[in-house]
């Protein structure tokens, strides 16, 4: 099986929960009472989108097989890597810009979590690629 399954798996994990976390972000900077209703909305959304890509991690750790020298599992690893690093970097944004004062409290909470739930299928992609070492 080729190490890009955990490349789409991750991949197609991370942009819909980045884009749930955007809108879910922007409800906590306007009213940050509401931060129970927000996460709540958040998980869901971050569990519906994560269904597929969790079908292709079970796929491909199925049907697993070594690769043929380490050099293959550079660019899927690097892919991963990279888009680990975007989804942070993305987050941390969204927090620096237009955070009201009483909101800071509940916007380092969310973003915190916010980085968690979309680097959760890539670190499990990276184990998936580790696993197809030789």
């Amino acid at each position: 099986m080729s190490p890009y399954i955990f490349v789409l798996a991750a991949v197609l994990a991370v942009i819909p929960i980045l884009i749930i976390f955007k809108i879910n972000f922007e409800k906590v900077k306007e009213n940050p009472e509401i931060i129970g209703q927000v996460q709540t909305k958040f998980f869901t959304g971050a569990a519906i989108s994560e269904a597929i890509p969790l079908v292709l991690i079970v796929m491909g750790m199925a049907n697993i097989e070594s690769a043929n020298s380490i050099s293959e599992l550079y660019l899927p690893g690097l892919i991963v890597l990279l888009l680990m690093g975007f989804s942070a970097f993305f987050v941390m944004l969204q927090r620096g810009v237009g955070v009201p004062e009483e909101a800071k409290q509940q916007a380092n909470t969310f973003t915190m979590i916010g980085i968690m739930i979309a680097n959760a299928i890539p670190i499990v992609s990276l184990v998936g690629l580790f696993l197809m070492m030789p």
